[in-house]
């Protein structure tokens, strides 16, 4: 009876242990599967981190790059410069521009641009930038402060036009004048107050001064003539083309006029054979005939 007992009582145990197994292994599973979901909401939140870093990126980039010319040790005249590359850039062929170059053999000095035209001609082109001069002009209270203003301009770019056209302007290799660029059309408002001034500046420091518009159709003008010199080297290449068909066909010609004249000098003596034989006929047939009169 005892032993019976003690049975039924490790039965009850041992059921009571497959039980406890049972919920441990079920609260296993249920937490691996939580663990799993958890995994896949990180995978799916570091997945969109990854997509807004990225975004940021394309956001930073071009910030960067105009902190990098406005910011630090960069002068607003470099933001000039990258005016002026991005203007030529877009109109000129790649083979007619040189950045930051240097005309002069004997000096060091760097212009910001060298357009070459059709003709080989260098055309020198610096830009200069006068930052806070149009919003101190706008800022003016008095006409006297707005002259001024006016004649502050006048002599910084008559310093500037004196400067470059003294540095890059070399007979036999560039334009008789240099480019000043200013690449805003605001200060371009304010020289065009100045009555007659940037006509007196070309004739006194053969300096054009321009802004991004003038600036912008003064190279296509120059482009245009690029295109035409291509143009009739292209026209030139086929004009030589043509010239050479032209001689095979005169050759041609010569040749079959020669043929010809030999084919009709043969037709002719054929003709002339033809007709003596014809003769021969006829005498042999005449002499024939008075043999048979005589028998």
């Amino acid at each position: 009876m005892i032993n019976y007992l003690i049975f039924i009582a490790l039965i009850f145990i041992l059921g009571i242990l497959i039980f406890i197994l049972f919920n441990l292994k079920k609260d296993d599973i249920n937490k691996k599967g939580s663990s799993e979901n958890i995994q896949n909401k990180l995978n799916e939140v570091s997945e969109d981190i990854n997509k807004i870093e990225l975004d940021l990126a394309s956001v930073t980039t071009p910030l960067n790059e105009l902190n990098r010319f406005l910011g630090g040790n960069v002068t607003t005249g470099r933001l000039g410069e990258w005016n002026l590359e991005s203007i030529v850039r877009d109109i000129m062929p790649s083979n007619s521009y040189k950045f930051q170059h240097q005309i002069n053999s004997h000096s060091r000095d760097l212009v910001d641009c060298a357009v070459t035209s059709a003709d080989g001609t260098i055309i020198p082109i610096d830009s200069k930038f006068y930052a806070g001069q149009y919003q101190n002009y706008q800022d003016s209270k008095t006409g006297t402060e707005r002259k001024k203003i006016l004649n502050n301009l006048k002599s910084e770019l008559l310093k500037d036009a004196e400067d470059i056209s003294s540095k890059y302007l070399i007979g036999n290799m560039t334009s008789n004048y240099v480019v000043l660029y200013i690449p805003s059309e605001k200060i371009i408002d304010l020289t065009n107050q100045i009555d007659g001034f940037r006509q007196e500046v070309f004739k006194e420091k053969n300096t054009l001064i321009m802004g991004p518009n003038s600036l912008a159709a003064f190279l296509d003008m120059i482009r245009t003539g690029h295109n035409v010199l291509k143009m009739n080297e292209t026209a030139s290449k086929v004009a030589a083309i043509v010239t050479g068909i032209q001689k095979e066909f005169a050759n041609f010609d010569t040749s079959t006029d020669s043929v010809l004249k030999r084919l009709d000098g043969a037709v002719k003596d054929v003709q002339g054979l033809k007709t003596r034989v014809n003769v021969l006929g006829n005498k042999l047939e005449k002499g024939a005939e008075s043999l048979e009169d005589e028998k």
